[in-house]
């Protein structure tokens, strides 16, 4: 099967760099002297570990013949060579995986790409254990593991589900078009930028919409497909909510979807909050805000790309105190995601929207997946404040910032 990709377009999809769903490959072997190629056998053995580890996550892009800045520098292959390495997937995966696959020349080099599917069920190399793509890092994990998140998705599922009653026209084409400019498929009629994705799929003549296209991109007023998937920002004159009387709470703002639409408001929102002081750096006062922006930021994003959809009885919700921002959202965390592998640092990659997280990863609103907790933590220890708090409770995720009043000692 040939790639979904156009020649034209993997230039952009190179330009993106590595992340969750592209990874590049060098063919050559530097390690002394004049370059030389790659010993066949290694190659095809980070083919089978890479395309393994897409499939076990979310599926994406192998570019065989790219280094790791994203330029294209070919290989050195027989033709028989290549047709090897291209069945790699089928002989070497367990059970095998049956990639689309493409000889395709960029700046006179010839590269070989791998369109890898996510899979139904964990898929193993050879003797070499079952790998998850984590952003740019494969890690090992159980068997048992990967195929409880697919069950899990499996069950969830809510952005892949169509919805009958939906049609083209309840879309924002004009909207779309402009959200996915930046993407590899950018330039495509609108349509086809949305099926690539599978936010829309063509059946017998007619356009099915999924709940992840709706979410993304539905005609405003878009609350009849789902009336709590926006954003509600709040402010409290104090560190705790009084009620009644004395009640000292404000709703500032609300972003409605479509998501498309929401993200930015709903960033604008946020960071009307967000305060800032006045500090000497030198013989200039600058300001300072009170939360490092991409703290603040990232844990708004993650909120919304993360969050479980079924549920449409409560928003993603920010709430300011004088001391600190809480950022929560509905659902539960995601195997292999717990409370205590994020406050340990490492990188950990689950998510029930993978839909959602491939267009906002490739429109450059999210970074490489599994990171953004772990930056958090370190941004805020950079700015000598103190650690963020995470929990889940009640079906709820609530990430925690204190602002300089809470700095550590």
């Amino acid at each position: 099967m040939s790639l979904r990709l156009a020649a034209d377009e993997i230039p952009r999809a190179l330009s993106q760099g590595e992340g969750q769903f592209r990874e590049f490959k060098s063919a050559w072997d530097r390690s002394s002297g004049p370059r030389k190629k790659l010993n066949w056998k290694r190659i095809r053995d980070k083919i089978a570990d890479v395309v393994a580890a897409f499939a076990n996550a979310d599926g994406g892009l192998l570019f065989v013949g790219v280094e790791d800045d994203g330029q294209p520098s070919g290989h050195g292959y027989s033709d028989d060579d290549v047709r090897g390495l291209f069945t790699t997937p089928e002989n070497r995966l367990q059970p095998p995986v049956r990639c689309r696959t493409e000889r395709v020349e960029i700046g006179g080099k010839e590269l070989l790409i791998f369109e890898v599917p996510q899979s139904a069920e964990a898929i193993m190399v050879v003797a070499n254990g079952f790998p998850y793509r984590v952003g740019t890092e494969i890690l090992r994990e159980p068997q048992e593991l990967i195929n409880q998140r697919k069950q899990a998705l499996r069950v969830v599922g809510y952005e892949q589900r169509f919805r009958p009653e939906a049609t083209l026209d309840h879309l924002d084409l004009e909207l779309a078009r402009r959200f996915m400019r930046k993407t590899p498929v950018g330039s495509r009629p609108v349509e086809e930028a949305l099926e690539y994705y599978g936010l829309v799929e063509r059946h017998l003549g007619e356009w099915k919409i999924t709940n992840a296209g709706l979410l993304l991109f539905a005609r405003r007023p878009a609350l009849k497909w789902h009336p709590r998937a926006g954003v509600r920002v709040f402010r409290v004159e104090g560190r705790e909510q009084v009620p009644g009387r004395g009640r000292n709470v404000t709703q500032t703002g609300r972003a409605d979807p479509p998501l498309a639409l929401a993200l930015d408001e709903a960033m604008s929102l946020a960071r009307s909050q967000v305060r800032r002081s006045e500090r000497l750096n030198g013989l200039y006062f600058e300001g300072v805000p009170e939360y490092p922006d991409f703290a603040w930021q990232e844990a708004l994003v993650n909120a919304i790309a993360h969050r479980d959809y079924e549920v449409t009885g409560r928003e993603t919700e920010v709430w300011f105190f004088n001391d600190r921002v809480e950022t929560s959202n509905p659902g539960d965390l995601i195997a292999p995601v717990t409370l205590d592998r994020l406050r340990d640092g490492g990188r950990v990659h689950g998510t029930r929207n993978p839909m959602l997280v491939r267009v906002l990863a490739d429109v450059g609103v999210m970074r490489d997946e599994g990171e953004g907790i772990a930056r958090i933590f370190s941004e805020m220890a950079d700015r000598q404040l103190r650690a963020p708090e995470i929990s889940a409770e009640n079906d709820v995720f609530t990430i925690t910032l204190f602002g300089e009043g809470t700095a550590v000692e």
